[in-house]
């Protein structure tokens, strides 16, 4: 019987998308899309117990924590899958920005899933609770196991990398910044749909091609590529400028899903994560989020 004293505490790792391409929008509404995707050892912590309600705490006073949270949603829905009556009380310490294409929200979900499942003694399988984060979200399947995978379809198509590749990116040092505001990943979505398909849209062979480049040895700052920068950048001109500026400088960069969050490639990178945040600083002010991070491997 699970103890209803016992406390799972997990790390919730952010994501980047080391190469997104976004390819049309299907007859469901949703966008099929390729990406590369790599979770982080920067991330939340959410506490998970057994309680007699759902309830929600967060370090962050500004996040909703009411019944549309996502992690409220996981728990709705982790119920009604495995059959049990008991609620569960969480606690997420927040660090992932909100609104910076950083995966935080749907981390948070997966992570409950296999929270909630480990306290009730595993009572859903792997595949199990992978279907179970197709429900609450496209990037939600990824976090099940948070190792970086290829993404395809909605986001809701993950394949596990060959073990050399993952060897490869595992430990890749990275710089995060994000400016202070946020970018609606539904209105970026929206804004794609209202340009011209042929501006914005990729075809998925030149996703292919960019992935067997990689794949057959590139380099992985090669690989680095994300449509929706052009989306946001006409709305958000700061967020191309700065990566223009970078990119001049030697800097790998690119912005991560929807924004508005960006990451440098440090391994890779001709100038040191301090001239690049001079130069991030210089630009857009002191109001800027940093965090110096690595690629990690399985979250769990």
């Amino acid at each position: 019987m699970p103890d209803i004293e016992e406390v799972i505490r997990l790390h919730s790792p952010a994501k980047i998308n080391l190469m997104l391409s976004v390819h049309g929008q299907r007859e469901d509404g949703y966008h099929d899309l390729t990406s590369l995707m790599a979770g982080l050892d920067f991330g939340d912590e959410l506490a998970v117990r057994l309680s007699d309600v759902d309830s929600l705490e967060c370090t962050d006073p500004d996040l909703p924590t009411g019944p549309d949270n996502l992690v409220l949603q996981a728990a709705a829905l982790f119920r009604r899958r495995a059959g049990l009556s008991s609620g569960f009380s969480f606690c997420l310490n927040k660090r992932i920005p909100v609104g910076a294409g950083l995966g935080g929200g749907s981390g948070n979900a997966a992570t409950a899933l296999f929270a909630m499942n480990r306290l009730s003694g595993d009572v859903l399988s792997m595949d199990e609770l992978f279907d179970s984060a197709k429900e609450l979200g496209s990037d939600c399947p990824f976090f099940i196991d948070g190792k970086p995978s290829l993404l395809r379809g909605r986001g809701e198509i993950v394949k596990s990398l060959p073990a050399e590749i993952s060897k490869q990116l595992e430990g890749q040092r990275l710089l995060l910044f994000k400016p202070n505001f946020a970018v609606s990943t539904a209105w970026a979505y929206g804004h794609m749909r209202s340009l011209r398909s042929s501006d914005v849209y990729e075809p998925e062979t030149v996703a292919a091609s960019q992935l067997e480049g990689f794949f057959d040895g590139g380099a992985l700052e090669d690989l680095l590529a994300n449509n929706f920068e052009r989306v946001v950048g006409l709305k958000f001109p700061a967020i191309t400028l700065i990566l223009e500026d970078l990119r001049r400088m030697g800097v790998p960069c690119l912005l991560s899903g929807s924004g508005s969050c960006c990451f440098a490639l440090l391994d890779q990178s001709a100038a040191s994560a301090e001239e690049i945040g001079a130069c991030v600083r210089d630009a857009w002010g002191n109001a800027v989020f940093f965090i110096e991070t690595s690629i990690c491997g399985t979250k769990t």
